[in-house]
């Protein structure tokens, strides 16, 4: 392209060189500065479709730009999740593994807590130390054993009949989150409440295990109570 501008402004120089006559009615300098006209169009006409590549390039660039920061920001959102459903798995993972051993642990030591390893596993993933454990009896509609509920604020009361009366296993109310344990047993199921610390509650899945885990220890620890009383 630069070796075209040089061509032409040569011969726009050469111009008076190389016309010398006029043509029909036109005399020589009209020839000539037709010619330099011509020349500069050319040249004009040019730089438009050079500039207007260039623009098509520029635009074409920033479309790579913008798709390569989406698929970048994609790729580190995947990274960020899969990192944190590996923690989540793992954590879960653990509370099953361990759970025989933790369970009969507890069982015998009487100022043990049987119910430390959901709470801590569910303060973990609700990413909040406040996590209560509700157990209610769906014949009485009453709440047979509360754990952690005193770590609430004083005006977040939940009673058995309102846990009872919503028919979901996972909703938000008071600002707080409530699991409820898929399942029922010895008529009772147990409920998982923590306040909301993240906008959107992912793997609503696991907190169901977890509520689902309680209540089999809950259900363990009523087995134990009986056989001491016979």
């Amino acid at each position: 392209m630069y070796w075209i501008y040089l061509i032409i402004f040569i011969l726009i120089i050469l111009t008076p060189k190389i016309i010398q006559h006029g043509v029909a009615f036109l005399l020589e300098e009209d020839v000539e500065s037709l010619l330099i006209l011509f020349l500069g169009l050319f040249c004009f006409v040019l730089y438009l479709a050079k500039e207007k590549a260039l623009l098509r390039a520029f635009k074409e660039k920033l479309h790579l730009q913008k798709q390569t920061n989406i698929i970048t920001r994609d790729l580190s959102d995947s990274y960020s999740y899969i990192g944190e459903m590996n923690r989540r798995f793992d954590i879960v993972k653990d509370l099953i593994f361990n759970l025989p051993r933790n369970t009969a642990q507890a069982l015998l030591k009487k100022n043990s807590d049987l119910y430390a390893p959901v709470i801590g596993a569910a303060r973990l993933l609700a990413k909040t130390e406040q996590v209560a454990l509700y157990f209610v009896n769906i014949r009485k509609k009453s709440a047979e054993k509360i754990l952690g509920g005193n770590t609430f604020q004083s005006n977040l009361v939940f009673d058995a009949e309102s846990l009872l009366k919503t028919k979901k296993f996972f909703w938000e109310e008071q600002g707080c989150v409530i699991i409820r344990s898929p399942k029922q047993a010895l008529d009772t199921t147990a409920f998982l409440i923590f306040p909301k610390a993240v906008n959107a509650i992912e793997d609503k899945e696991v907190f169901k295990i977890l509520a689902s885990e309680a209540l089999f220890l809950y259900c363990v620890e009523q087995g134990r109570i009986s056989e001491q009383k016979t």
